[in-house]
């Protein structure tokens, strides 16, 4: 097989294998958000483009959070925040695996306030962040004062662009 077909191959066989489970498992349409997220994850095992492993773990994780949501009653979208949290945060975790070395850091950022909001609705503790206006953004100017102190933030200049004297 040609390098240049394998990884629309494996994309195929990779939805088709979840589809089956899903199929197996009574999950109906609500799965096709994961599913296409399973196939950008292929691709991304496949190529290791980082854009894949983004668009992968955003969907997959949006659409675990979808059937679980239509699984559950009573529930008020706290599966769906979960699951998108986690997907950011796989995000960070599969380049961190993948690179070892320093990865880069901002899926973080939204899947921690997401995560963190999906568990306080989930357990019933959404109470406090009633009061978020007026303290989140101290949090932000903290975390942005605490990157910079850490020596993790560089400038890079431009590509292409001439330092000027």
């Amino acid at each position: 097989m040609e390098r240049a077909n394998t990884v629309p191959a494996l994309v195929l066989i990779g939805i088709g294998v979840v589809l089956l489970i899903a199929q197996l498992a009574g999950v109906g349409p609500e799965a096709i958000v994961a599913v296409i997220g399973v196939g950008f994850l292929i691709a991304y095992a496949a190529t290791r483009t980082y854009g894949f492993l983004i668009a992968g773990g955003i969907m997959t994780g949006l659409g675990i959070g979808i059937v679980i949501q239509t699984q559950a009653t009573g529930s008020l979208g706290e599966p769906v925040l979960l699951g998108l949290g986690i997907g950011f945060l796989t995000i960070y975790a599969v380049d961190a695996v993948v690179r070892r070395s320093e990865a880069l850091w901002w899926p973080v950022i939204p899947g921690g306030i997401l995560a963190t909001i999906g568990v306080l609705v989930g357990t019933g503790r959404e109470g406090w962040l009633e009061n978020a206006g007026s303290w989140w953004p101290a949090v932000l100017i903290v975390i942005g004062a605490l990157i910079l102190l850490s020596g993790r933030w560089t400038a890079h200049p431009t590509p292409g662009a001439e330092e000027r004297p």
